[in-house]
Order: structure tokens, then sequence, then C-alpha cells
């Protein structure tokens, strides 16, 4: 099963200094891909990626609250918004890829004397199994 590590910029700048995960006479191609392109790729089976959006708490000493998961941790759930109502001067369509999907709504705005293109979505996400993920502070 696919294992995912999210981290923040710092551990990611501090994970690409290990030698024996980013020399590619140790790490092999993936240790290539480091120096290629900046990134670390698998490590340790984890997908590694870095998140501006990983929290800090506390102050002095900061703590980061990293994550590390399974596929089947986390549950994401997409459904299709209706279309507006015939007559109301809006015309919607549905823009998709794969199980994605958006509502492009097209209306006129007298206030502006302009077409409006709103562009919206409903999703949820969810905790699936407690279990299949573990927060990892640095």
């Amino acid at each position: 099963e696919q294992k995912y590590l999210v981290v923040d910029g710092q551990a990611y700048g501090q994970l690409r200094q290990i030698s024996r995960f980013s020399e590619y006479d140790k790490a092999g191609e993936t240790g290539l891909k480091a120096i290629v392109d900046g990134t670390i790729g698998r490590l340790k089976d984890f997908y590694v990626f870095r998140s501006q959006f990983v929290q800090k708490t506390g102050s002095a000493p900061v703590t980061t609250n990293n994550i590390a998961f399974a596929k089947n941790a986390i549950g994401l759930a997409i459904r299709r918004l209706p279309k507006p109502l015939p007559g109301t001067g809006a015309i919607a369509e549905y823009a998709e890829l794969g199980n994605f999907g958006m509502r492009v709504v097209m209306s006129y705005q007298p206030n502006t004397l302009a077409q409006q293109f709103t562009v919206d979505m409903l999703y949820g996400v969810g905790v699936l199994r407690n279990g299949f993920g573990v927060q990892v502070r640095s």
C-alpha cells in the first residue's frame, strides 16, 4: 500500500541533506532524482512531499506537525452541484477530469454590465482509518 510523508520546507531541506538518501552511489535512481530535480521522491517506502500548509505550534521551541499516512487513512468525497434553474439567466456546464469535477456557471451581472463566471464544487474530507496516519513532530 502506498504511504506518504508531508513535511514543511525546513524538514524537507534537512531530508535532502542526508547523504544516504540523496547521493547516487548510496541511493541509486532515487538519489539521482534528488540531484537532478531537487526532489526526494521516495524515502523508505514513503513518497515525500513538501507543503507550506504544515501547521506549527508553540513558541520557543516551535513544534512542526508533519504527517505520515497510508492511502486509506483519509477519504475525499466529491459531488456534482446542480445546474441553475432554466430561465434564470445563468448557464452551467461541468468540467471533469477523471473522478474530479466542478461546475462552471456563466451569468450576466447588470451592475457591472459584464458576464460573470463562477467555478465551484462540493467536497468533503474525513478520516477513514485513524490507525493509518501518524503525526510526525519535528
